[in-house]
């Protein structure tokens, strides 16, 4: 796909910002989004024949309209859904490729069709566990070589998730920011599975109450498999 041409839908974007978050806080620009080099990330590794998932709703929203993907976002607040979809009806952009579901992540996830996924993006609630349970119900759907983007992990529990996927050799870190990181998969199908399957762990008293704290997601990314 266009590299060139999907950046420049970039540009289109910030120049003309989706205010959909003004009555949430009205963060800068009227939206909350993460840096600039997530969306060219995202632009140069999607197009139409992309199917895409993201819980949050905002300027990556737009980005995957723009793109053409077959796209689906949950967010819980229906100002923001409405206010996203004024925008592309004052701009006579297509929605028909975009599905919006308002609601919570736990709640919507499980509940989706399980179509295969070539991109996830989660950067929805960021309080415990609920990245966690993003991961588990949206990438489980990626298929092989899928990619899986993740926000805000400089947030306490997106860093649990960040710690278990850094040991986890189905995960691979192929891009990396401190602000954001991206993964692609190098498995397919459900990740539900016994704890016999996850040796890559290392002990399990890693986990308990009596182990330090500040040392768990040293010691999971020192036992990832190379």
């Amino acid at each position: 796909m266009s590299n060139t041409k999907n950046t420049s839908l970039v540009d289109e974007l910030y120049s003309d910002l989706p205010r959909v978050h003004q009555e949430l806080g009205n963060p800068e620009g009227g939206v909350w989004r993460t840096e600039r080099s997530c969306y060219e990330f995202i632009a140069a590794r999607c197009g139409p024949e992309s199917r895409t998932l993201e819980t949050g709703l905002g300027v990556s929203t737009m980005l995957f309209v723009r793109l053409g993907t077959t796209h689906t976002s949950i967010a819980p607040w229906e100002s923001e859904i409405a206010s996203l979809k004024r925008y592309c009806e004052e701009r006579g952009i297509a929605q028909d490729r975009l599905e919006l579901i308002q609601g919570f992540s736990d709640e919507v996830l499980p509940t989706l069709p399980k179509d295969e996924l070539d991109l996830v993006l989660i950067d929805g609630g960021h309080g415990f566990p609920t990245p966690i349970i993003d991961w588990y119900y949206a990438a489980g759907r990626l298929r092989n070589h899928g990619v899986l983007v993740i926000d805000d992990v400089q947030l306490p529990a997106v860093q649990m998730l960040l710690a278990f996927l850094d040991a986890d050799p189905r995960w691979t870190r192929i891009e990396t920011t401190p602000k954001w990181v991206a993964y692609r998969r190098d498995s397919e199908g459900t990740l539900q599975e016994g704890h016999e399957k996850q040796d890559f762990l290392g002990e399990s008293r890693m986990w308990t109450h009596s182990a330090p704290r500040t040392r768990i997601f040293d010691r999971l990314r020192l036992n990832k498999k190379t």
